[in-house]
């Protein structure tokens, strides 16, 4: 009996230090147990369901030493803070978006029926004209100098070089002018659409004035005509000083029109008269008003309009030296910038 008692308490004490042995040094930790979850924190493992922040961070998963398990640390973000990305400017919502730009509103060139430039006044025709070059038959005086040099400004060196006067007349049919330059030598070698590269006239009409009033270009109802007095044959006879010799016979005069372009060529319509005077040249000339698109001319009408003298002093050259106008602003191509024909 006094042996087992004594086998119990031996039992007991053994047990009694096994167990304190687990928390003195020298015992080694037992492998820990792993739940098998992700791999988070206890904390995070069991804190109550949150709602994800709208931006996560990145966890932070360093190794451990000696080959341990990775341990991970979640990494915190307070919930009243938002990690975003750079973005672009955001335009103010409080300033309202501007107005879309038109796509489909056409453009408007209406204006005034009368270009404010030099008017030259065509009167009803009283009398019988004679288109031969002579202006004894007209009874109405010279008007506005053609004296603006509007090209070629360095080769122009006076009136006496280039420059002349005008008359105008207008039945139900024509546009009549005479046209008496100033021109200290008279070369004309150019035939056709190269007339302006020599000694000749040029007017720009304007059929519709108030239509593209402010349109910078040439429409179809913009003319281009050319007239020039002649071309003579200086190959075959002598010019002295810039005279022509008794003997020359020059070449028909002829109009070309370079606009509207569909129906640009000659035009054998217009009837010219040209006659060589002591200070230069004259010129007469009748052009169809069914030409130039009118139909029914009336008193009072007015037409965009400016005439134009070209100078080639070069013999032997096909040259357009310098150009003067009865209109300072005059430009080809660019209607806004030529004058006014009334009819009275």
């Amino acid at each position: 009996m006094k042996k087992r008692r004594s086998q119990k308490i031996l039992l007991i004490t053994i047990m009694i230090i096994m167990l304190a042995g687990c928390t003195l040094p020298g015992f080694s930790t037992p492998t820990p147990f792993f739940f098998p979850t992700p791999d988070k924190t206890m904390t995070a493992l069991f804190e109550p369901t949150q709602a994800v922040p709208a931006t996560s961070a990145a966890e932070d998963t360093p190794t451990g030493s000696e080959g341990g398990e990775p341990t991970a640390t979640a990494k915190v973000i307070p919930t009243n803070t938002q990690e975003t990305e750079p973005t672009e400017d955001i335009p103010d919502t409080n300033t309202p978006p501007p107005a879309p730009a038109a796509t489909n509103t056409p453009i408007s060139y209406v204006g005034p029926a009368i270009r404010s430039g030099q008017s030259v006044k065509a009167t009803k025709r009283t009398f019988a004209i004679t288109i031969d070059g002579s202006q004894a038959e007209w009874t109405v005086p010279w008007q506005y100098a053609i004296d603006y040099a509007v090209f070629g400004a360095g080769n122009w060196t006076n009136e006496e070089d280039c420059s002349g006067d005008i008359k105008a007349v207008w039945d139900e049919d024509y546009l009549y002018f005479v046209v008496k330059v100033k021109d200290d030598k008279y070369v004309q070698e150019g035939t056709k659409e190269k007339i302006y590269l020599g000694d000749s006239i040029e007017i720009v009409f304007d059929r519709y004035v108030s239509g593209d009033y402010y349109l910078q270009a040439m429409t179809a109802d913009d003319y281009q005509l050319g007239i020039s007095p002649g071309r003579y044959g200086i190959e075959v006879c002598a010019v002295v000083n810039g005279k022509l010799g008794a003997a020359c016979a020059p070449e028909p005069p002829e109009a070309y029109m370079w606009a509207p372009k569909i129906y640009a060529g000659r035009k054998t319509e217009i009837k010219i008269g040209a006659k060589e005077t002591a200070s230069g040249y004259q010129v007469e000339f009748k052009v169809p008003w069914s030409l130039i698109g009118v139909t029914n001319p009336n008193v009072g009408d007015h037409y965009g309009f400016a005439i134009s003298i070209s100078d080639n002093d070069a013999e032997g050259a096909l040259k357009q030296q310098s150009m003067v106008s009865n209109v300072s602003t005059r430009f080809y191509n660019n209607p806004t910038t030529w004058g006014d024909l009334t009819l009275q």
